[in-house]
């Protein structure tokens, strides 16, 4: 991965399966993450299952098994749809999927921001390896 914004901000966590622990922003002390369970497809969070749009320090959560953003702040998404408009004028013949836009062409992604990579591996038919992003930007808690 080139040295972006995203990368810079990039956290990578390892969780086991047996263990599907929950991940707290360190600011606001809110439930960010919790483990996936890449056999059910179930996140573990019990009752502590976040308000996205609550937890002002959250920009987006995204799981690549989707394809989709569980939740995207509106800001962020028109930033991304911005630069993929801008990205496809100037390269007509490729697409930009919004993930590859927010991790590889956005010069910013927040004023502090931190994007956790929860990896959670498993075993059904056979080894399995979930991976969950969720990105966060600490300065919003003070606006």
């Amino acid at each position: 991965m080139a040295d972006t914004a995203f990368s810079k901000a990039l956290v990578t966590i390892d969780w086991e399966e047996e263990k599907l622990l929950v991940l707290r922003c360190p600011i606001t002390g809110e439930v960010v993450a919790a483990g996936y369970d890449p056999a059910t497809g179930e996140f573990g969070y019990g009752e502590h299952v976040p308000e996205w749009e609550n937890i002002p320090t959250v920009l987006f959560h995204y799981t690549p098994e989707t394809g989709e953003f569980d939740f995207i702040r509106p800001q962020l998404k028109e930033e991304i749809d911005r630069k993929r408009q801008e990205l496809e004028a100037a390269d007509g013949d490729e697409e930009f999927d919004d993930f590859d836009v927010l991790q590889e062409h956005l010069p910013s992604i927040g004023k502090v921001p931190l994007v956790f990579c929860i990896e959670t591996h498993g075993i059904a038919t056979g080894p399995l390896t979930s991976t969950v992003y969720v990105g966060l930007d600490l300065a919003a808690a003070s606006a």
